[in-house]
């Protein structure tokens, strides 16, 4: 290939992404390995299964960048196209390789499965191809150049692309010749708005600028990103460094964390780190929070249980809530989580207790509690600490994440 390698895309295949049935997460993790490596991802194109539209999307992509990524279309079945569309692009039939099917035959005996005669099309590639063998499923992978680029097509499993792209994608992009990687350090910034977040680091935000920095919002968490490039990868990650020392003062205490882990990631080390076993009791989150800790491998060393009380009676049976607090106060009040967070500390044996209580719509508010209050609670070592807070009205899923977000935060924030 001629020149330096520098741009990339990725291309996603399959009706199923476009019907909106299934949730594209391999162009996401594959960029981040491209970026890693130095290349610039230009675009995300997602495609379904018809070949005239899928023939113009490789073949458009091929001819913008220097690398493209496939994904899907690697099946037994005649609505797996990948194949047959890099062939004509490639200029050729496909060919059969005797050691790509024998296994795949391997594999599907191995496991004591049947062996149609479709699958033996996973074994046909396109010409000049270099095979790429799947040790975790029956889909070969390839590369094969068109146009300007190298084209890899790998399988639409997660497991499958992401297995392939270690083994084959990384070795081949590691020895590309003047890559410059690219390295990125997150800040975690709880409080402010995005506007608000964004006129504290205007200065920082101006194109062109080196490293660049950037805002995403997700259930209103903001993360900050500083992504610089670098002769190699310890000075994209000092230069990084040095723009993130810059920002870290104007933030304050809406600074909540830093790095590449989730906010469930970064909350379940430090209660590993501190041996603080949880315990939470949820209502208007209905068992949201502790999904995200359940998320996160290890958890079970300090994850003791949830109570998740919706109703009234349950606060009162299941954590032992006094039906007088409830009654003065209403079940979206201080008191009320406050007792929740001791009865589930009291009942599970947990350390740390953390409970959450509101109106995440869209009804049951009033002039005193609209939609967006949520009381909050959180229990350590038996001293308690409640908190109220008004989140704008952006409907009911939003509501329930900023509020398992909030619990997430307290962690972070009291266990030290």
């Amino acid at each position: 290939m001629s020149g330096p390698i520098r741009t990339a895309e990725v291309l996603s295949i399959g009706d199923e992404l476009i019907h909106g049935s299934n949730l594209d997460t391999n162009a996401r993790w594959l960029a981040q390995l491209l970026e890693c490596h130095g290349l610039t991802v230009e675009r995300f194109t997602v495609v379904g299964d018809d070949p005239a539209l899928l023939q113009r999307a490789m073949d458009e992509a091929c001819r913008r960048v220097d690398v493209v990524v496939a994904t899907g279309g690697l099946g037994p079945t005649l609505d797996d196209r990948t194949r047959e569309v890099a062939a004509h692009l490639a200029g050729g039939p496909l060919w059969f390789d005797p050691a790509s099917w024998q296994a795949i035959l391997d594999y599907l005996r191995s496991r004591n499965r049947p062996i149609p005669d479709s699958n033996r099309r996973q074994a046909e590639f396109p010409p000049g191809a270099v095979v790429l063998p799947n040790p975790v499923g029956t889909a070969p992978a390839f590369r094969v150049r068109i146009h300007r680029a190298e084209l890899f097509a790998f399988p639409g499993v997660p497991r499958e692309m992401k297995r392939l792209a270690e083994d084959h994608l990384a070795p081949w992009l590691a020895k590309l010749p003047g890559a410059q990687p690219i390295a990125q350090h997150c800040l975690l910034v709880l409080g402010p708005s995005e506007a608000l977040l964004g006129e504290r680091i205007e200065p920082f935000m101006i194109a062109e600028r080196e490293p660049a920095v950037g805002i995403t919002a997700s259930g209103g968490l903001l993360t900050i990103r500083v992504v610089a490039r670098g002769f190699d990868l310890d000075a994209a990650r000092a230069a990084c460094e040095v723009t993130a020392a810059e920002i870290r003062p104007l933030l304050g205490e809406w600074l909540l964390a830093e790095g590449e882990a989730t906010l469930a990631e970064l909350a379940v080390g430090r209660l590993i780190a501190r041996n603080v076993r949880v315990a939470a009791a949820e209502s208007c989150t209905g068992g949201l929070f502790s999904a995200k800790l359940a998320e996160v491998p290890g958890v079970s060393a300090v994850f003791l249980g949830s109570v998740v009380s919706y109703a009234n009676d349950a606060k009162v049976t299941a954590l032992g809530v006094e039906p007088q607090l409830l009654q003065q106060h209403g079940a979206v009040s201080e008191e009320v989580t406050a007792a929740m967070a001791l009865g589930v500390c009291k009942r599970l044996g947990a350390q740390l207790g953390l409970s959450v209580s509101g109106i995440a719509g869209p009804g049951g508010g009033t002039e005193e509690k609209p939609v967006g209050t949520i009381c909050f609670c959180l229990c350590l070592h038996g001293e308690v600490k409640t908190w109220t807070l008004r989140f704008p009205d952006l409907g009911r899923e939003f509501l329930r994440e900023r509020a398992a977000i909030e619990l997430l935060a307290a962690i972070l924030r009291h266990v030290r």
